[in-house]
């Protein structure tokens, strides 16, 4: 369980847990952005945008182990959000880099 706060404008390095997780936005707004895997046999850990959503307070977002996503903090005022997850697997948890399309723990 955690409490996090971001101020406007902060933005995550696209990841993913690694564990379950659910996430309520008490203040502020939130842009998720996901992505997935490509499958490119060139670069195995290669990722494609495939959506968004802004989350409001009293949205409730889950996300399964596997879900690659990166967080933004919108609008004017900080963002505040409750988050739970499940026990976090250390060796399935990673952070993505666009640019060398590769994946290190994160």
């Amino acid at each position: 369980m955690q409490t996090v706060t971001f101020a406007p404008g902060t933005r995550s390095n696209i990841h993913n847990h690694g564990t379950w997780g659910i996430v309520a936005v008490l203040k502020g707004q939130e842009k998720n952005t996901f992505w997935r895997r490509t499958n490119s046999p060139e670069f195995q850990d290669k990722i494609e945008e495939t959506g968004e959503v802004t989350l409001f307070p009293g949205d409730i977002i889950s996300f399964t182990p596997d879900a690659i996503h990166s967080v933004e903090a919108v609008g004017d005022e900080p963002t505040v959000t409750f988050n739970i997850y499940g026990e976090t697997d250390p060796n399935e948890r990673f952070e993505f880099d666009l640019v060398s399309h590769k994946a290190r723990n994160f």
